[in-house]
């Protein structure tokens, strides 16, 4: 499928233009031009549309400003758990997002606002035109499964926008010159329309997916993201409704029930690149190193990783991080903190100090400090990110390395928090001891309030997501970024003020419908 990926964004771009243009252009097109009337001609063509509107996905077709920088500072930047680090002072930019001084005019705000819009308008195309297809173009079955996936798909870009911005435009086909301009839509409309994609997708897609087709929406795919969405209107306070944690919880248990997915026993092997495409994916962003066929590679990598071990010191993690992360103490089934610890932050610890182990790009914490800094003492109160590392970092460029966006212990965590707001925190202990257990090696707890229930699911989502792009959404949610922010030092925050982000000034000066 990612071989296809430059060849139908081109095709589609064509279609788009010529789609766009006006009457007496269309009127001297040569009988051979390629349009979006001749183009739909059978499966081959679908499916090479369906892929064009995979390849918006988080932003990654526009590398540098998208997939790389712009998503990882917007969405790692705004948690209060991350420092910019060295390499990100040189970027003003950068510093902005993360001193909430932005403007709407900002370059990351523009793109995660077009790609993803981009992403909607490929998905229409992909709606409208093989809704159309006959029997003689393509079987039922297969026009069937590439339809769930468009609605996935457009229902995943409106809910991304819907979840940064505080007001998105609702695209329901295909853009034209005549609905180009098209006014916000409110908050509670925006909520309606993705959570109909995504049970229509539910509707339309089985949960069972070959290999070669790894990366692609599948029903789990479509009834997590609309737990998760209810989940997130649940903490909406513009819209937020009595039914939301009982629907979430609808559908998370579909998930649950389908015996689909399971629980990954090695925890680092998540995000290494060791265990792509497992039993606990849900959906996962394909990457692939350059070769002759195609090119679709990561470097988050580099962004995430310090310099000592041949990364370009993006991003720290805050102290703060850390203290949490050891809250529960030494309680591990070997003796250690809870194993997340290890596989999310690396620090100067004995654990990474181990000779015998060499568990530092195999050396040690304080040698590969001292040969970056100087000192083996120079980076004692910092600590960095983990996850997405492959092993080792140094010497990996361009790789092809999978992000996985939706994990299933992400699920269980969000299910165990729906049925403790609907009354039943009994079942959610279990599923909160099944994460724990198994990812952190850590003993189960034992909670018999609804308060202490939440309490500890703060906790567990802090030890099972940092740096999965959930920590901003889950503090906004809960209505605890104001506090979260005061603890951690940013002083350029509020929450009525930089809880979404601004509607982008291009969409405002070509959108004649927006003020």
């Amino acid at each position: 499928m990612k071989k296809y990926i430059i060849k139908s964004i081109f095709l589609l771009s064509i279609i788009l233009v010529v789609g766009c243009s006006d009457d007496e252009y269309l009127d001297k097109q040569s009988p051979d031009q390629l349009t979006s009337a001749n183009f739909w001609r059978n499966a081959e063509d679908a499916q090479s549309g369906l892929t064009a509107a995979y390849s918006e996905l988080e932003a990654r077709s526009n590398f540098w400003d998208g997939w790389q920088e712009g998503r990882s500072v917007v969405e790692y930047f705004r948690s209060d758990y991350a420092l910019p680090g060295p390499d990100a002072t040189n970027y003003s930019h950068w510093m902005s997002i993360y001193n909430f001084n932005y403007t709407n005019g900002h370059i990351f705000l523009d793109v995660l606002w077009s790609t993803n819009y981009k992403g909607i308008n490929f998905s229409n195309q992909v709606i409208k035109n093989v809704s159309a297809m006959t029997e003689d173009q393509i079987s039922n079955s297969e026009k069937e499964q590439i339809l769930g996936e468009a609605y996935f798909l457009r229902g995943y870009y409106h809910f991304k926008l819907l979840t940064l911005f505080e007001q998105i435009i609702l695209r329901d086909d295909t853009v034209t010159p005549g609905t180009l301009n098209k006014a916000l839509s409110t908050r509670s409309d925006a909520w309606a329309f993705v959570f109909q994609d995504f049970q229509t997708a539910a509707d339309k897609l089985k949960f069972e997916v070959q290999p070669q087709d790894y990366g692609r929406a599948n029903k789990g795919a479509a009834l997590g993201y609309l737990g998760k969405a209810y989940m997130y209107k649940a903490g909406d306070v513009s819209s937020s409704s009595g039914d939301d944690y009982q629907n979430a919880a609808a559908a998370f248990s579909k998930v649950v029930e389908s015996g689909q997915y399971a629980l990954v026993d090695n925890f680092k092997s998540l995000f290494n690149g060791e265990n792509e495409n497992n039993k606990e994916s849900i959906f996962e962003l394909q990457f692939k190193s350059g070769d002759a066929t195609s090119w679709n590679a990561t470097r988050l990598h580099s962004f995430v990783a310090d310099w000592a071990i041949g990364g370009w010191g993006g991003i720290l993690a805050d102290d703060r991080l850390v203290d949490e992360m050891k809250a529960e103490g030494m309680i591990a089934e070997d003796g250690l903190y809870d194993n997340r610890l290890y596989a999310s932050l690396y620090f100067d610890d004995p654990y990474f100090n181990d000779a015998t182990a060499n568990r530092m790009e195999g050396s040690t914490w304080d040698s590969l400090i001292e040969a970056t800094y100087g000192d083996p003492d120079a980076k004692d109160d910092v600590a960095f990110f983990r996850k997405w590392l492959p092993e080792p970092v140094e010497g990996n460029g361009y790789i092809g390395l999978n992000v996985t966006l939706l994990r299933y212990a992400d699920v269980l965590l969000m299910y165990a928090e729906a049925l403790n707001e609907n009354g039943n925190s009994e079942m959610a202990v279990e599923l909160i001891n099944e994460v724990r257990t198994l990812h952190g090696n850590v003993p189960p707890v034992a909670l018999n309030t609804k308060e202490a229930v939440f309490k500890q699911l703060v906790h567990e989502r802090v030890m099972e997501l940092t740096l999965e792009s959930t920590r901003f959404f889950d503090l906004r949610r809960w209505g605890m970024l104001d506090a979260a922010m005061t603890a951690a030092g940013r002083t350029g925050f509020s929450a009525q003020e930089h809880a979404y982000l601004p509607v982008p000034l291009s969409e405002i000066q070509t959108n004649t419908e927006i003020n």
